[in-house]
């Protein structure tokens, strides 16, 4: 059995390595790989925090894959489509300035 702080050293590197892989996700020129990128980072910093609560003695849900896949945050979407109802504050938007730099 793991001892609670066991892998805090290996978190302390790994959450934020997941945090610069999403905010680079955000820096793709196409927008669908953007996107599914963007997703899948929410969906694997939500697992890890999950198995980071399993470790440090949660109980189980059982075997619900669907479960797992509720937890991540929804994405906040730069453009106005059908599915702009996720929260940008979750997915660590911030505003700037609109004009062009350089």
């Amino acid at each position: 059995m793991a001892t609670p702080g066991a892998f805090d050293k290996d978190f302390g590197y790994l959450m934020p390595f997941l945090e610069r892989v999403a905010a680079a996700a955000g820096e793709l020129p196409d927008a669908a790989a953007r996107e599914e990128l963007g997703r899948l980072m929410a969906e694997e910093k939500a697992r890890w925090a999950r198995i980071r609560e399993l470790l440090g003695g949660a109980s189980g849900q059982g075997s619900a894959p669907a479960q797992a896949l509720s937890v991540a945050p929804r994405l906040a979407r730069a453009h106005g489509d059908s599915i702009n109802r996720e929260e940008p504050l979750s997915a660590g938007l911030t505003v700037g300035s609109l004009k062009r730099q350089g």
